[in-house]
């Protein structure tokens, strides 16, 4: 069991490197999501598209993003202010599920802007109570939450989809698919830094889509 254990750990961080020497620095293909420099609207962009692009392409969802940027309401504090929430409909129906997206983004931006004032503080929340909290909301899954607290929020949590599991499946790496187990067996194995957490997921996508169709350049 150590011995497997052992292997796993190398096999990981071993892959991380791989992938890094082989597709280069992610953020030649996703230059807001893996910056180290983001600034405060940049992270709310991030955290809106990370719950638009459920269950969709990041294309459909980046087109929803255009629509809201087109009307000045790309940011939580308009989104929260907005008069009448059903013109959230028609602006995100790109992304699709526009009867359930606006009331999610709706929940997270209320949540943010009533119980923080901003993201900027909710940035200062310990990062499992931010998780919690996240998951709390109306349409935020483990996904969508520990997307946001990576890319909008820099915290140190690894994010399971499809593509990861893909590639577990392929590598051998785990028979278990389960998102806690994945998630626990990436955390453990990889340098608790938020840059190889970031760049890691990216890779992966990029691994499994191609470099063509893992473009995400945000509005």
């Amino acid at each position: 069991m150590i011995e497997l254990a052992i292997y796993i750990m190398n096999s990981i961080y071993q892959l991380y490197l791989q992938l890094y020497e082989k597709h280069g620095d992610p953020k030649s293909l996703w230059p807001q999501w893996c910056t180290k420099k983001k600034t405060e609207s940049l992270r709310e962009i991030i955290a809106i598209g990370a719950i638009l692009t459920q269950r969709t392409s990041w294309h459909n969802a980046n087109f929803a993003l255009t629509n809201l940027k087109k009307k000045k309401l790309l940011s939580i504090k308009k989104i929260v202010e907005i008069d009448k929430p059903e013109k959230l409909k028609e602006l995100i129906r790109p992304a699709g599920f526009y009867q359930t997206k606006p009331k999610r983004i709706l929940a997270f931006s209320s949540f943010i802007i009533n119980e923080y004032g901003s993201l900027r503080k909710f940035m200062d929340e310990e990062l499992q109570i931010a998780r919690e909290k996240l998951l709390g909301l109306y349409g935020i899954g483990p996904e969508t939450a520990d997307t946001i607290l990576l890319y909008a929020l820099d915290k140190p949590t690894f994010v399971i989809d499809e593509y990861t599991r893909r590639l577990v499946k392929q590598k051998k790496l785990s028979d278990d698919l389960t998102y806690t187990f994945l998630k626990n067996l990436f955390e453990k194995n990889l340098p608790k830094d938020i840059t190889i957490f970031q760049n890691f997921h990216a890779l992966i996508i990029i691994e499994q889509k191609g470099r063509k169709g893992s473009i995400m350049e945000v509005v």
